[in-house]
């Protein structure tokens, strides 16, 4: 699984230019899903990417004019003990920081487990 910066880096033709906009978000999508093993079940991508998403927005809190642009998840394995109960959910997002600089095409990454209940919980 490629990280977004790398994504961007492999494959800069198939890009938006930095600055794009709104308009550039579905292309920064397929590259991702290019990028990106399909490895978690339907329920359980669908579950995360939305626990992955409200996690970011919750991170990015003290940003303003936030959204994402682009999202996956999948197994992490990058984990020593990467099995089946491990998740990293990735996003590409667009923000101000607090001093007012926006910036789009910032990378980030969330870390779940899996529950003995099937359902999911982040990780630091």
């Amino acid at each position: 699984m490629s990280s977004p910066a790398e994504v961007a880096a492999a494959s800069p033709s198939e890009l938006p230019h930095p600055e794009s906009g709104e308009a550039a978000d579905p292309l920064i999508q397929e590259a991702m899903d290019k990028a990106s093993p399909r490895d978690l079940p339907p329920a359980d991508e669908a579950l995360l990417l939305r626990q992955g998403r409200a996690a970011w927005l919750a991170e990015t809190a003290r940003y303003t004019r936030v959204r994402i642009q682009a999202v996956t998840a999948c197994r992490d394995t990058t984990a020593d003990d990467s099995g089946p109960g491990r998740a990293v959910v990735r996003l590409v997002w667009a923000g101000a920081d607090p001093a007012g600089t926006f910036l789009d095409g910032r990378p980030g990454t969330v870390h779940f487990t899996q529950n003995g209940d099937g359902s999911w919980k982040q990780t630091l």
